[in-house]
């Protein structure tokens, strides 16, 4: 069961008066992609339709498309004229319930949104460029964003955008949805935030290890080729406490030695300055 079924399920959940479902009616048959027909794999979807439009106006047939079983509705008694480009304004005036009434419909007839846990995507595959126009028109007026595109050839609008489509299913009704595409955007930003604090403590870690076997070789390579006694005292001191505590940081060992962290920097560079003499020497 996809995203899209359930979205489409609860579109056609909840009671509407006669005049909504008109509205409904209007904005499914305004995207109707095949005129006349509709098919559909969801029960609830052409039980909604045939309702809203009147079951004897609109018979069901069984049928199977592409490999799967579902409906095909026959809405030619309707005689909806489907050159009318315009949106009638008796039935989308303005006010935003009448519009995502309308909405509403247009998602059940062209609507398709992905699995908020895989990927955003939201599409209404209109079919006509006049009819992608005005829906869009629709949309923008009512402070939501959307994208136009072509399909081998065809119009559609997008949007990849969470909170878009959050925003537009909440204007169709799908609240339910709507709350689940929020959820999961949230759940991918605690989890993105968690891989990049794990990403970023793993990079100092390594940087610590690396500076920490720098300073190790550093100190056995003096040691091996002229001796620790070739150190001034407190720079003896730091190597040899550096040599048997390796896992301590640069903090901690300054604490041991009462100096500060910019005190242990200048032991480590001075160190690693006669390590450096020294192998240019080849001792």
């Amino acid at each position: 069961m996809s995203f899209t079924t359930d979205v489409k399920r609860e579109l056609c959940d909840g009671d509407l008066s006669r005049r909504q479902e008109k509205t409904v009616l209007y904005g499914f048959l305004y995207c109707l992609r095949e005129q006349n027909a509709y098919f559909t794999e969801i029960p609830e979807v052409k039980d909604f339709l045939r309702r809203i439009a009147g079951e004897a106006k609109v018979p069901s047939t069984n049928r199977q498309r592409l490999g799967k079983s579902g409906f095909m509705l026959d809405f030619a008694a309707l005689a909806y004229n489907a050159s009318n480009f315009s949106v009638d304004s008796s039935y989308v005036d303005g006010r935003d319930e009448n519009t995502g009434l309308f909405l509403r419909g247009a998602f059940l007839a062209c609507g398709i949104v992905s699995d908020p846990n895989k990927e955003y995507h939201l599409e209404f595959s209109v079919g006509s460029s006049e009819k992608a126009s005005e829906l869009r028109r629709l949309i923008t007026e009512s402070g939501m964003n959307i994208k136009s595109s072509t399909r081998k050839g065809k119009a559609l609008l997008y949007t990849k955008d969470s909170e878009s489509i959050s925003d537009i299913l909440t204007f169709t009704g799908a609240m339910i949805s709507s709350m689940e595409i929020m959820n999961a955007k949230i759940y991918k930003d605690l989890r993105n935030n968690v891989n990049r604090k794990v990403n970023c403590e793993s990079a100092n870690i390594e940087k610590t290890v690396s500076a920490s076997r720098k300073q190790l070789d550093d100190i056995e390579y003096i040691e091996k080729s002229a001796g620790l006694g070739i150190l001034a005292e407190e720079l003896r001191t730091f190597a040899e406490i550096r040599r048997e505590n390796i896992d301590l940081s640069l903090s901690e060992i300054g604490k041991m030695l009462g100096i500060s962290r910019s005190g242990v920097y200048h032991r480590i560079k001075r160190i690693s300055e006669t390590a450096d003499r020294l192998r240019e020497r080849g001792e």
